[in-house]
């Protein structure tokens, strides 16, 4: 499997894009520059590359990107898929696995919160039935 550094200058798309319309562009350029590079058409975008571009906004993407590429494979032993998956070179997975964890900590205190709640209802007392 190759892995593959690269640094995409996103600036010359910049010169000919409109405004609103930079960052997403941007997005599909580092999509069609990895199709050309690494001879391949499947290929996944880590969501730290969409966060670096979008940080800023649609007007304003970064000039230059560095990225991390590399070839996997997916699947059985009989149906194999190869694909490339790129991330942005310096984000350690370790962050991004303790940032996910803090938010599952954050929704399980939520609920925690809320089913007290649920749970002292008052019951409403059934008019008793007279019996003759």
């Amino acid at each position: 499997m190759a892995e593959r550094i690269y640094t995409i200058n996103l600036r010359k798309l910049a010169l000919k894009e409109s405004k609103w319309k930079k960052s997403k562009k941007s997005v599909a350029l580092i999509r069609n520059f990895l199709k050309r590079h690494m001879k391949t058409d499947q290929i996944k975008l880590d969501k730290s590359i969409t966060e670096e571009i979008w940080k800023k906004g649609s007007h304003n993407p970064p000039a230059k990107i560095r990225i991390k590429a590399y070839e996997t494979e997916e699947g059985e032993k009989d149906e194999k898929k190869k694909f490339v998956k790129a991330e942005l070179l310096g984000v350690v997975r370790e962050q991004i696995k303790e940032k996910k964890e803090e938010v599952e900590k954050k929704v399980e205190e939520k609920a925690e919160k809320e089913l007290p709640k649920e749970e002292t209802k008052v019951e409403e007392k059934k008019p008793e039935e007279k019996k003759d």
